[in-house]
């Protein structure tokens, strides 16, 4: 993919090209100064490349996040531990620079039509994130025996949950999946055991977020668990409260071969 030339190129093309200085010799004005050149606005990355953030990132912010922005994801993705295997070959913006990728996949100041309150946030997919055909989910309802491992890259506090070391790529997921947050795991990273056998929504990814998917997950309905709170999906926290999930180390979910959700 070829992209834009960098300011700094542009500038040297046009000194290549402008006429010598002896042949403004007799002109009565004298030449225009030639312009400072433009500093980028993040040492070592071209201008086009990132985001215009205000306040500027600080030091600490750049050399932790892409670009100093914590919506791109690390600046340094994991060389070893559990989480290196599972973005191997991962590509954090299939091709896009940075402030592309925003461009296409994070929403601005969205106004919510029952509300009235202005949010921002990620495009997330509809039906959720699950392959579509005929307009329809491709999704199934599966027991979960106990001892299944599975895994999240997230808080507790979501329902979103996969086969346990499934390749990052596959989980179709924006880039701050993967940040260590103040309090959390290690690059989001969490995983589970089933201890006691419950039912789960199941099914393929869809791609999103420059990313191919294809991977499986799943989800708790909760008119499958007699004693949730509430409807929709039960959140991992109240699984784990309740004795579903068991919190196990992060290197219990990566083994050699990986799980499956076999039926």
């Amino acid at each position: 993919m070829v992209k834009p030339t960098t300011v700094a190129a542009a500038a040297l093309a046009l000194l290549v090209l402008a006429p010598p200085a002896h042949a403004h010799a007799a002109a009565s004005a004298p030449p225009s100064p030639t312009p400072p050149s433009p500093v980028p606005a993040l040492a070592g990355e071209p201008m086009e490349e990132c985001p215009l953030l205000d306040p500027p990132p600080t030091a600490e912010e750049r050399a932790e996040y892409v670009c100093g922005d914590p919506r791109l994801g690390p600046a340094d993705l994991p060389e070893e531990g559990p989480v290196a295997r599972l973005v191997e070959g991962y590509e954090p913006f299939g091709g896009l620079w940075p402030v592309e990728f925003l461009d296409e996949w994070y929403l601005e100041d969205q106004v919510d039509p029952d509300t009235g309150q202005t949010w921002s946030g990620w495009n997330y997919p509809e039906h959720d994130g699950f392959v579509v055909v005929d307009g329809e989910p491709v999704n199934e309802l599966r027991a979960l025996e106990p001892g299944t491992m599975l895994d999240r890259f997230g808080s507790p506090r979501g329902t979103f949950l996969a086969p346990a070391g499934a390749p990052f790529a596959e989980r179709a997921l924006p880039p701050d999946s993967l940040n260590t947050w103040p309090g959390g795991a290690e690059h989001n990273y969490n995983c589970y055991e089933v201890l006691t056998g419950v039912t789960a929504l199941v099914g393929p990814i869809a791609p999103h977020f420059e990313q191919p998917g294809g991977g499986e997950q799943l989800l708790v309905p909760a008119d499958e668990l007699p004693e949730a709170d509430g409807e929709g999906y039960v959140p991992v926290a109240e699984l784990l409260d309740r004795g579903y999930l068991d919190q196990r180390p992060a290197e219990e979910c990566v083994p050699p071969k990986g799980y499956d959700l076999a039926s």
